[in-house]
């Protein structure tokens, strides 16, 4: 089946005269509407000894301004039936809150209120503190978060990108008020915010609320951030102990970053391989051979680097067994390619999933917003459909070739006694 051609959406966006930007992405007959501020500030923009501190400033613009207190902001949300929430990634960060489209207005005076008047005081921050450190320690008993933190490490080791976005135990026990409104200062300047808004919304209306919430802003100096690059020569391998019932694994590989031109060749190899239950890695691990409850491949885009993450949880006995299978399959498309049928499926799944995403005015923001904050640029629905039809059974080998290569594979596993099958996963852990 062809899709009928995506239209071209007819985004609208304005700079106000502090620097702020305001995006409007037209839903008409919605009774919905998604708000978000977006600041471009993340994990990779912090120094080390500070790690953590994106995270723990969204954490704290929810305990209230000079205007509203913590209780007060949810309540201005909640209590007119929507939903307000925050996400820190490794480039950016963002405050949203999906509504009825009648308390727009609302949603957008709480979340600037929060972003611009964030009271910050050393009492919240001690208290938050602690609900953070339990939140690391309740991620450090989850096997599969550690696994996929580790292979983050290996991938870019000694690098931000290679840190955990909330920070680790000890950099979140030491980061000081100073700390926090010094790096609040640095990157939640005008220049560097995004304002979105999607559903069936007026631009001009929008731009002129944001202009009258953001008067007296201060400028900023243009964010910088350390390039990545990795030079890896080798398979490498990382084994964890831990007391638990399953053995846990992610297998990372290097890939694009969100601006390379074979990006969405890569997506469609990542459709075939694990993206879902019709992929083969579930068809040969779970279908065929009983391996595992779940396995999948998913991958990661920054404006410089990008990856590719192969995870199961598998009984302890078969976690070789299951790597084998696994770098079979890698090895089958790299020398194979795949079927015609397979390219037709992965496009269908792949726009299906988009136009779907398209229709819900929250999920449809965050794309949009997410392309315009971390790269600068409006998605062109056109475009994209267009590049999808035009990948051939060709271009998904060449990436496969160029990326399912033996010195490109990391393994991050964590088992109760995995170091007794270090030299027999290092024996099989190769795509020659």
């Amino acid at each position: 089946m062809m899709h009928k051609p995506i239209t071209s959406i007819p985004y609208q966006i304005t700079t106000i005269q502090s620097g702020v930007r305001v995006l409007t992405v037209p839903m008409k007959n919605f009774e919905s509407v998604g708000v978000a501020i977006w600041v471009g500030a993340g994990s990779r923009y912090e120094d080390e000894s500070i790690s953590g501190v994106s995270h723990f400033l969204e954490h704290m613009l929810f305990k209230g301004t000079p205007k509203r207190s913590s209780r007060q902001i949810r309540l201005d949300i909640e209590g007119v039936g929507g939903m307000l929430n925050a996400f820190t990634g490794e480039e950016s960060t963002c405050y949203f809150t999906k509504m009825l489209l009648g308390h727009l207005k609302t949603g957008l005076e709480v979340l600037s209120d929060m972003v611009i008047h964030a009271k910050l005081t050393r009492k919240d921050m001690e208290k938050e503190r602690k609900v953070i450190l339990e939140e690391i320690k309740m991620y450090q008993d989850l096997p599969s978060h550690g696994v996929h933190e580790e292979i983050i490490r290996m991938l870019w080791p000694g690098h931000p990108l290679g840190r955990p976005i909330s920070g680790t135990y000890e950099s979140v026990s030491r980061i000081t008020r100073n700390d926090m409104l010094r790096y609040k200062t640095e990157h939640y300047y005008d220049q560097n915010i995004l304002v979105s808004v999607a559903g069936s919304v007026d631009h001009d209306k929008i731009v002129s609320w944001v202009q009258n919430m953001f008067l007296t802003r201060q400028p900023g100096k243009t964010r910088n951030y350390l390039k990545a690059s990795r030079n890896q020569k080798s398979p490498e391998i990382s084994l964890m102990t831990k007391k638990i019932e399953q053995t846990h694994f992610v297998m990372g590989i290097h890939t694009f970053s969100r601006f390379h031109p074979d990006r969405y060749k890569l997506a469609l190899l990542n459709v075939i391989l694990g993206a879902n239950m019709s992929s083969r890695l579930f068809e040969v691990v779970r279908e065929k051979r009983g391996l595992a409850y779940e396995i999948r491949s998913g991958t990661g885009f920054y404006q410089d680097a990008g990856y590719m993450a192969i995870s199961a949880g598998v009984e302890n006995t078969k976690a070789q067994k299951t790597i084998e299978v696994i770098l079979l399959e890698l090895k089958k498309i790299r020398t194979r390619g795949v079927t015609s049928s397979e390219l037709r499926r992965a496009k269908e799944y792949f726009q299906s999933q988009l136009r779907m995403a398209l229709e819900d005015t929250l999920d449809h923001l965050l794309w949009v917003g997410e392309r315009v904050i971390d790269g600068n640029l409006l998605p062109d629905l056109r475009k994209i459909d267009a590049a999808i039809q035009q990948v051939t059974e060709s271009d998904v080998r060449q990436v496969a070739e160029r990326l399912f290569v033996s010195k490109n594979l990391n393994l991050a596993l964590m088992g109760p006694e995995p170091e007794k099958d270090r030299a027999a996963i290092q024996k099989i852990f190769s795509l020659n």
